[in-house]
C-alpha cells in the first residue's frame, strides 16, 4: 500500500473512497442500496464561475457517515480510520453519531462501525454491541487493537466487504 498523508479536512477520505467504491459494486449486483450522507453546508460565499466554495460553515451536525438497506434491513454505520496501530480512541465517536447509531439499533435496524488501522491496512467491523459495551466502560478511553474481532476482507472488486461480516454476524 502506498501511504499518503492527508491534512486533517482529509481525514478518512481514503477509507471513504473505498467504501463508495464497494457501494457501487453492491449497488451494481442489487446486494444493497448505500448512500454517503453529505454534512449540510451553508454556503456564504460561491465562485459562480468554478462552482468552488469560498466560504461556508456546517450548519448542523450530521448523521452517521453512511445509511441504506442491505439483506432486507435498514443499516447505518460510521467510516473511522486511525493511524494508532494499538488502539481506536472512543473520542472518535460523537455524540451525535452514538445517538444515531443507537436510534438505527433501537429500530432492529443494523448499527455499526468500520474502523480502519491504516498503517496496519486492516479494517474491521465494529457492531454497535460491542461500541456500546467499550463506551459505557467509564474506566476506557479506547478499544484495544487485539479487542476487534471482526476483520473485513476484500472479496473481489468489493475492497470493503463490509456485508459479508455483517451477515455472518446476523446470522
Amino acid at each position: 500500500m502506498v501511504w499518503r498523508n492527508y491534512n486533517k479536512a482529509n481525514r478518512g477520505q481514503e477509507l471513504e473512497d473505498m467504501i463508495n467504491r464497494t457501494n457501487e459494486r453492491y449497488d451494481f449486483l442489487e446486494e444493497a442500496n448505500v448512500q454517503k450522507i453529505p454534512t449540510p453546508v451553508k454556503v456564504l460565499d460561491l465562485n459562480q464561475k468554478t462552482g468552488k466554495i469560498r466560504s461556508g460553515f456546517y450548519e448542523t451536525k450530521s448523521t452517521v457517515d453512511y445509511k441504506g438497506t442491505a439483506a432486507g434491513k435498514s443499516i447505518s454505520f460510521e467510516a473511522k480510520q486511525t493511524n494508532v496501530e494499538t488502539r481506536f480512541d472512543l473520542s472518535n465517536i460523537s455524540d451525535h453519531q452514538y445517538d444515531d447509531l443507537e436510534k438505527t439499533d433501537q429500530q432492529n435496524g443494523v448499527a455499526f462501525v468500520i474502523v480502519r488501522f491504516t498503517k496496519l491496512d486492516e479494517n474491521y467491523y465494529l457492531p454497535f454491541e460491542e461500541l456500546k459495551h467499550w463506551i459505557f466502560d467509564k474506566e476506557r478511553k479506547s478499544i484495544p487493537y487485539d479487542a476487534f474481532e471482526h476483520r473485513i476482507r476484500p472479496d473481489g472488486l468489493k475492497e470493503i466487504d463490509y456485508l459479508s461480516t455483517m451477515k455472518e454476524l446476523e446470522g
